[in-house]
């Protein structure tokens, strides 16, 4: 088997695995084997507690941002642990 990245009718790309002796063009008929959908994660729940951390540590202007380091990769980290999340659950 081998994999192959395909973009399907509505332009969003996935991949599949299909056989060796199969073209690319068989690719839409062959195993899903894609990357977690991102559009799974809830959005919504993201943004609540990023915005919770901004108040907690004071993230109110540019130069607040600038000093505080750890409080931006503390926000970023809300992200990349729900993004993880969907490997996890793959």
């Amino acid at each position: 088997m081998k994999p192959v990245i395909w973009t399907n009718d509505s332009g969003r790309q996935q991949r599949s695995l299909i056989k060796d002796s199969d073209g690319p063009e068989m690719a839409r008929y062959g195993v899903p084997a894609d990357a977690p959908d991102v559009r799974k994660i809830d959005m919504e729940a993201v943004f609540r507690e990023i915005e919770a951390l901004q108040y907690e540590h004071g993230l109110f202007n540019w130069r607040a941002a600038l000093n505080d380091q750890s409080a931006i990769q503390a926000c970023i980290n809300v992200f990349k642990r729900k993004f993880l999340e969907l490997y996890r659950n793959q």
